[in-house]
């Protein structure tokens, strides 16, 4: 249920990285989508974002790697140590938790 973009744009992560690219957050029904607390409008929903952790990197040089890979959206959320990535069709979004 991702995207073909959001896919090819991981894949190219994880090609980068030379390392696993895990997955925690993908598609999200709407209903689920709100028993987590996600934003009305998430790209989760639309099959944009993934939510992701990577072992053994530290969070900032992983987001530096995104910024080359040109998500359009990247959330960095250092207390649960995972980026939100995504490929929106609007402008590029920035944001820390």
């Amino acid at each position: 249920m991702l995207h073909p973009k959001l896919l090819a744009k991981l894949v190219e992560l994880r090609n980068t990285l030379e390392r696993p690219v895990y997955i925690t957050s993908g598609y999200r029904c709407f209903e689920y989508n709100r028993k987590v607390g996600g934003v009305v409008n998430s790209y989760h929903c639309i099959g944009l974002a993934a939510d992701i952790k990577v072992k053994d990197i530290n969070l900032i040089t992983l987001l530096e790697i995104c910024e080359n890979i040109d998500f359009s959206g990247i959330g960095l959320y250092e207390k649960n140590n995972f980026l939100h990535l995504d490929v929106r069709p609007t402008k590029r979004a920035r944001w820390r938790e």
